[in-house]
This record gives C-alpha cells, sequence and structure tokens, in this order.
C-alpha cells in the first residue's frame, strides 16, 4: 500500500468491497456504478477485477497481479510477448479484457520502462 495510510486503505477496501459486492450480485453495470460512486466506468472494472483476483480484498488482488506481472516479466524478453500471456491469465480467473488491453500494464500499479 505504497503511498497510502492504513487507515485510508481499510476506508477504501469497504468501499471497494461494496462496489464488488453489488456488481457481483445484481445487474447494476459498470457505468451505474460509476456514476453512483462518482468514479470512470474503467476505474469500477480495475476495483472489481482486483476484488475479484483477491477473493474480495482488493489490495491482496492488487498483489496478485503485480505477482503475476513479475513472474511473466522474468519468462519472457519484452512486452508483446508480456501482454497476452497476462491477459491469457485474467481470463483464466474469469476476468474479461478489453480489445485495447495492449498498450498499459493492466493492474499492475507502477509505471513501465521498456
Amino acid at each position: 500500500m505504497k503511498g497510502i495510510s492504513e487507515t485510508k486503505a481499510k476506508e477504501n477496501n469497504i468501499k471497494y468491497g461494496a462496489i464488488y459486492k453489488e456488481y457481483s450480485t445484481s445487474s447494476t453495470t459498470l457505468e451505474e456504478l460509476g456514476k453512483r460512486y462518482n468514479i470512470t466506468k474503467q476505474r469500477v472494472w480495475q476495483i472489481i477485477t482486483r476484488c475479484k483476483l483477491g477473493d474480495g480484498d482488493y489490495y491482496q488482488g492488487v498483489q496478485v497481479a503485480r505477482n503475476k506481472w513479475s513472474e511473466l516479466n522474468a519468462l519472457y524478453s519484452d512486452f508483446e510477448e508480456i501482454v497476452p500471456a497476462y491477459n491469457s491469465w485474467l481470463v483464466s480467473q474469469g476476468i474479461k479484457t478489453a480489445k485495447n488491453n495492449q498498450t498499459v500494464i493492466p493492474h499492475a500499479g507502477w509505471d513501465w520502462k521498456y
């Protein structure tokens, strides 16, 4: 939780958990949740994805995603190999990916230097 206080992280995890629960148990769309929480649809998707990877815990999901990215980064020699492998892993975890997911490091939480 670099750059965030423990108190704020707990508050966020409660809020993110509520977003994840509502999305998982209702027909509420990403867009509707975004409007309700005053965040973008993309941010809602990130929250839901990270909560899903972390079994409901956003910050655990961030760590799971970072660990997988690091594992793939050590395995493959360039970004063009890592991204499809990462996206394939996300799909295997039951997470939908966007077709334009190839220009960013999804879920990594850090800047990519290449």
